[in-house]
């Protein structure tokens, strides 16, 4: 059901407030782009992050056909997108950006977004490392929607690598996301809710990059 054709509606006190609905489906893609083939993460996730993190509009199509014009067209087709492919495609687009080997405590501390290979269910796979707490990290799963995950799990399947925008760091920290308290279901109802009383009334210090 759809938060655009279904709404609550109540009266607590004097103000009206009226509530949208979303399914799972709409949680947990509101701001991750879902893979349209097997074999286009990559092009989710870029377009994920360019269009959720950096304000840049993004199709993960049209990410897709430049992506693979530019690239090895053999290889794509075999492996899929490489952590080089989006790197040369953030270039077109404005955005400085490198492959850095680099923890997760490190990471938090730098404080921007950044799209990683993993090996879940024994296939590689490219998220988007959108946040990290104390405790969890929150991840935009191409194939999965967002997923927050104890960091102690995560490292299990993180091999370290990770792409990062090095310039547009203001932009990058305000998105990423470090509250331990994170949740899909935790946005308050009535803080979502709109009164009708009241409408009237980078430089960042990176490690050195990765060879490529």
């Amino acid at each position: 059901m759809s938060a655009s054709t279904f709404a609550i509606e109540f009266l607590p006190h004097r103000a009206n407030y009226s509530v949208p609905v979303k399914s799972y489906k709409e949680l947990v893609f509101g701001d991750v782009y879902r893979q349209q083939y097997d074999f286009s993460c990559g092009s989710a996730a870029l377009a994920s992050l360019l269009q959720f993190h950096y304000q840049k509009p993004a199709q993960e199509q049209e990410i897709f056909d430049a992506m693979y014009e530019q690239g090895d067209k053999d290889i794509i087709s075999e492996q899929g997108f490489s952590l080089l492919d989006m790197k040369s495609y953030l270039k077109s687009v404005g955005l400085k950006a490198d492959g850095f080997h680099i923890s997760l405590e490190k990471l938090r501390k730098i404080g921007v977004p950044g799209i990683t290979l993993v090996n879940f269910d024994g296939y590689m796979h490219f998220v988007v490392i959108r946040g990290i707490s104390e405790n969890n990290v929150v991840l935009g799963d191409p194939s999965r929607g967002t997923m927050v995950m104890p960091i102690d799990e995560f490292n299990q399947y993180y091999r370290g690598l990770t792409l990062l925008v090095r310039n547009e760091a203001k932009i990058g920290k305000a998105g990423f996301i470090s509250d331990d308290n994170f949740s899909i279901y935790n946005a308050p109802p009535l803080e979502t809710g709109v009164s009708r009383d009241s409408l009237g009334v980078f430089s960042i210090t990176l490690p050195s990059a990765g060879d490529y």
